[in-house]
């Protein structure tokens, strides 16, 4: 059971967003909604990756807040300004974690519809 635990924190570590890893997004790129960062993440992951989202259940979600969310609220400016973004994902002002929380589910929700 450790080992999975490890391997899925490893593996939520190594998930992508869209920015390079030694550069982030600024606000003139940042996307605005949800739909907007759903397709950039999807853009980039590797089938193994959505192989991996897809078949994590739903109420597991929440062990990618550490190192896939952390990229996603930074990359995407959470904790730097990008309120159009956290009012998207939220329907108004909420806690970046809470905004990048949903932006995982929403990947995770295309690629249930992807099959």
């Amino acid at each position: 059971m450790r080992q999975i635990l490890l391997l899925l924190i490893l593996l939520a570590a190594a998930l992508p967003v869209a920015a390079q890893e030694d550069e982030l997004m600024g606000p003139d790129t940042w996307p605005t909604t949800v739909e907007a960062a759903v397709a950039d993440i999807l853009s980039v992951m590797s089938d193994e990756d959505k192989a991996e989202v897809r078949g994590t259940e739903k109420e597991d979600l929440i062990m990618f807040h550490h190192g896939w969310g952390t990229g996603i609220r930074n990359d995407y400016g959470l904790w730097r300004g990008n309120t159009e973004l956290i009012k998207a994902a939220c329907g108004q002002a909420c806690h970046p974690d809470d905004a990048s929380m949903i932006i995982i589910e929403a990947v995770w929700a295309a690629l249930q519809e992807e099959g």
